[in-house]
């Protein structure tokens, strides 16, 4: 559960990374490269980059999309081949949400550990929900204006919804807000 735990808190890091889309990335919007690789303004042309059927969100709060949806590789060893998929919503210094999913099952990204704050059922999927808080130099898990992750998987395909400044009962409504892309 400590490895879990762990990766998802890597997403906050891919989250403020996508957040920020460099000019190159950026040059690469709405096509596909060979790799599969890119920044996309269509869901549909990620999810053709990505090769597996991702979700988008059908509610997000009021929060519009932060820039394209960011298409590359997995980061863990012998999962390069595998692709991760980010999208964000709405700006981190009021309010944000963010979905990520992979087709390794399993995190693509390492970092450092979260604090459990409870679980949740996702489209009949046990979720773990984990908030960047309640450690030394960060804020009490009470606190509106943390990181929570919401982490899950499902048919060999692993989700994180992440949010900052919004509740965690919205950060679910959210995630099982998820519909697939078609």
């Amino acid at each position: 559960m400590r490895s879990a735990l762990s990766a998802v808190a890597a997403v906050a890091a891919a989250v403020v990374a996508a957040a920020t889309v460099s000019p190159v990335a950026a040059s690469t919007r709405g096509t596909a490269s060979p790799a599969g690789l890119g920044s996309f303004a269509s869901w549909r042309a990620a999810q053709r980059a990505a090769g597996f059927r991702l979700v988008r969100p059908s509610v997000t709060f009021g929060q519009r999309r932060n820039g394209n949806i960011s298409v590359s590789k997995c980061l863990v060893k012998r999962e390069f081949a595998k692709r991760i998929v980010i999208a964000n919503y709405g700006r981190t210094v009021r309010a944000m949400f963010s979905v990520n999913q992979n087709n390794s099952g399993r995190p693509c990204l390492r970092t450092t550990r979260l604090t459990r704050l409870g679980r949740a059922t996702v489209h009949g999927a046990r979720a773990t929900l984990s908030g960047l808080c309640g450690r030394s130099g960060l804020p009490a898990c009470t606190a509106r204006k943390i990181w929570l992750f919401l982490a899950w998987s499902r048919h060999h395909v692993y989700y994180v919804t992440s949010s900052f400044g919004e509740r965690r009962a919205t950060l679910v409504r959210f995630a099982r807000g998820l519909v697939r892309v078609r």
